[in-house]
């Protein structure tokens, strides 16, 4: 551990909540505020509902998008997305995603894309999702020797793909930035958190891999 991976936090705030800000938080919400950019009215397509594209959904909220279209196959974070900012929700069990996009947006495709599951498919359709000079980010971490096929004749169009790490944030910064949204109600991530204690460890590890939570905090039991 370094000293700059230190992040000083306000007091008033409850510790055991601050810890998601410093991994998928900041990734999620910090690859659309700091690295994509979006300005105010243009379109973003989330693939993959867990805790980091929930992040850049809302992100992408404060950032003044006017669609925001969140792709996963779970329907209960669907669900969660649409309440926090998605305009339009696609479930891959029953819908083809890139023809739900293009039907959204009128043929065109979106501004933004953001691929959070390190699938190599679907990164395919985030790149595919794009108009022309449109920006996908990448930020799914996949197998060492995953490896993704691209349309090469869609890169004449302008298109960029990108990656991007910790959603290019500098936490001392960022952080506290994430703190005051929560603060406000305009990043309300603690909606995303579920608590077990330290002998539900493995119940909270299930919960996750079934998705019936999305990002598990586990607490040391208290000592008097």
């Amino acid at each position: 551990m370094l000293e700059s991976n230190a992040v000083r936090v306000p007091t008033d705030v409850p510790l055991e909540l601050m810890g998601p800000l410093g991994c998928s938080m900041q990734t999620g919400a910090g690859a659309v505020i700091n690295a994509l950019k979006p300005s105010r009215g243009e379109s973003i397509a989330i693939f993959g509902a867990g805790s980091v594209g929930l992040s850049a959904i809302m992100a992408a909220r404060i950032a003044g998008c006017a669609t925001i279209i969140a792709i996963d196959k779970n329907a209960g974070r669907l669900g969660i997305a649409a309440e926090l900012g998605a305009t339009l929700t696609i479930n891959t069990q029953v819908e083809d995603a890139l023809a739900a996009i293009r039907a959204a947006t009128k043929g065109r495709g979106v501004h933004y894309s953001v691929e959070c599951t390190g699938v190599p498919a679907v990164l395919r359709q985030a790149v595919d999702s794009l108009r022309a000079c449109g920006v996908c980010a990448s930020l799914g971490v996949a197998g060492h020797q995953a490896e993704v096929q691209l349309h090469m004749n869609g890169f004449l169009f302008g298109k960029t793909l990108r990656g991007v790490t910790e959603g290019n944030s500098v936490p001392q910064r960022f952080i506290p930035q994430l703190i005051d949204w929560w603060r406000d109600g305009t990043f309300p991530f603690d909606r995303l958190v579920s608590y077990f204690s330290l002998a539900q460890l493995n119940e909270a590890a299930a919960a996750c891999a079934s998705g019936l939570a999305i990002k598990a905090i586990v607490q040391p039991p208290h000592t008097g």
